[in-house]
């Protein structure tokens, strides 16, 4: 973005600010590593079908094969010993990111990645789910990389570019499902600059590259036009409210302010491509249909614009509840317009210098509050499951719930004493919906875990909970079970079964147990609230209900 003159006194604290800021990013990761524990069941899932080494096994996550390929083989390659040598393919994955702003930057200005550096790089948000065993980093770094291909293509539009292009359309695709719609938008803002230049040579070649995206899809075409019916489960609808909060959640960092400034750089983008379509300097006749750094407002304009168009219309269709997670590649994106659409250099000096201050002290803030916010855990639960080995007997009865964290206790959990989740699932190594589905469908699906807690407690043994089921305050009513699928709202969620069934599975133990107490010693402390575990114990029996 700030691009400096040879002999502008601002050029050396520039490079200085910029190197410092990716140092900081370097250690930032780094201490993400040795401080994020153990793995949450979203990972846990992932490293379950990578295992299987099995193509058509590892299209059964929610992007394609390109992130759990690649966990298969470094596992393949005996560097998954153990969960911190694993964690260590996601932060090199991570340490990519700001590798590939880096590259952005010099390919198109030849100046560095100051905005994205601190407002990206630097972001706790980013590191946190961006180095997580799931796509969302992996898919960040090659839109931020497919961008940079882009430019160095239409500044040479030769097909050795366009096959490098092509390769990291490709890859990008093959991370995640939504950079289908940034990679578009990132033709789109090409053609726009095709088309002011009438070079249609040029873009006659990102056609065909699109087409050989596109094309790359076509193994997943059943996943993509089936995704209403597998994924009925969890499709509640597209809510703008939720999905702007949790936009929030990533751009808002270091201080909930630099949402505005977020919203000021995206209409500063915007208004520069706008103009860049009617200011056009002169140029000889020969160099007249010439891409050059003068596009680039344009480019990165386009690109913006059809980029959040694009992914609106991809939540839309999704019809899932959005997450932070799901807004990092577009976020990366958009930071690269930042520094490419903003022609800073041209600008009075007091607006360069001010930026650069600015911009300085975001790192300086930032920094210390992403390595605070990057002390926690993405779960619990292998705290709990060591201490379930030592304090449960192999004659107790472990009780999992909500139902979906099984996969990750089950990954944990190596003690004799016999568990299940709630209700009882055959198959906890992956999100299995359609498993749960078919106990929806079932009337009283939970009696036969009722009557096992029921012949545990009467034998004198205990039973355990494992999850976010809350003992019941004296007075309260349990939650009645919903009626069968679908609902009129949610539809087929799984949401009000699963709280039901947990509300009666704790207002059982209560009423039948002499004693039901939360025993995890607050082993849930400073950890991610999608699965902060807690533990809940139940010993006695008594007939009689509250």
């Amino acid at each position: 973005m700030i691009e400096i003159p040879k002999k502008n006194f601002l050029r050396q604290p520039v490079w200085v600010v910029a190197i410092l800021m990716t140092l900081a990013a370097v250690w930032l990761h780094f201490y993400f590593l040795f401080h994020v524990g153990a793995f949450w069941r979203d990972e846990v899932n992932l490293i379950n079908l990578a295992s299987r080494h099995s193509l058509a096994e590892m299209q059964k996550d929610s992007f394609p094969i390109l992130m759990p390929f690649l966990v298969s083989v470094w596992s393949a390659l005996g560097l998954a010993k153990n969960d911190l040598s694993l964690r260590l393919l996601g932060v090199l994955i991570g340490l990519g990111i700001p590798a590939a702003f880096w590259a952005a930057a010099w390919t198109t200005r030849r100046s560095p990645p100051l905005i994205s550096l601190a407002f990206l790089a630097l972001n706790f948000t980013f590191i946190f789910y961006g180095d997580s065993l799931r796509a969302y980093g992996l898919g960040s770094f090659f839109i931020v990389l497919t961008t940079a291909a882009m430019w160095s293509f239409l500044k040479k539009p030769s097909w050795p570019r366009a096959g490098i292009l092509a390769v990291a359309g490709i890859l990008s695709v093959q991370s995640l499902y939504q950079n289908a719609v940034l990679f578009a938008a990132i033709c789109f803002g090409a053609w726009a600059v095709c088309a002011r230049r009438k070079n249609f040579q040029a873009a006659g070649k990102i056609l065909v590259v699109a087409f050989a995206t596109a094309a790359s899809l076509l193994p997943y075409w059943k996943n993509i036009s089936g995704m209403p019916e597998a994924a009925s489960s969890l499709r509640m609808g597209f809510l703008p409210f939720f999905a702007l909060m949790n936009l929030q959640e990533v751009i808002a960092f270091p201080l909930p302010l630099y949402f505005r400034i977020w919203e000021i750089l995206a209409l500063a983008v915007v208004g520069f491509g706008c103009a860049n379509l009617f200011i056009r300097k002169k140029k000889s006749d020969d160099n007249a249909n010439k891409i050059c750094a003068d596009d680039l407002p344009l480019f990165a304009g386009v690109i913006l614009l059809a980029g959040f168009a694009g992914f609106t219309g991809f939540l839309w269709f999704a019809a899932l509840p959005t997450q932070a997670w799901y807004f990092l590649p577009p976020a990366a994106l958009a930071a690269v317009c930042f520094e490419l659409g903003v022609p800073l250099a041209s600008l009075p000096r007091l607006v360069r210098v001010t930026a650069f201050a600015f911009i300085a002290a975001t790192a300086l803030i930032g920094a210390p509050f992403a390595q605070r916010d990057l002390n926690r855990h993405f779960t619990d639960v292998d705290k709990l499951a060591r201490q379930l080995t030592v304090d449960a007997s192999p004659h107790d009865f472990i009780v999992v719930a909500p139902w979906f964290c099984g996969i990750s206790f089950e990954r944990y959990y190596k003690g004799p004493t016999p568990w299940q989740t709630l209700p009882a699932l055959a198959d906890h190594s992956t999100h299995r919906y359609d498993l749960f589905r078919e106990k929806m469908k079932t009337p009283h699906a939970i009696q036969p875990m009722l009557d096992q807690m029921a012949a545990t407690l009467q034998s004198g043994h205990c039973v355990w909970v494992v999850g976010t089921t809350a003992i019941p305050e004296p007075g309260t009513l349990p939650v009645q079970e919903p009626e069968p699928p679908p609902l009129k709202f949610p539809n087929w969620a799984d949401t009000p079964y699963s709280s039901a069934w947990q509300s009666q599975t704790a207002f059982f133990l209560a009423g039948h147990s002499l004693r039901f107490e939360r025993v995890d010693h607050e082993t849930n402390s400073n950890v991610n609230p999608y699965e902060a575990l807690q533990m809940l114990k139940a010993t006695g029996w008594k007939n009689s209900k509250p």
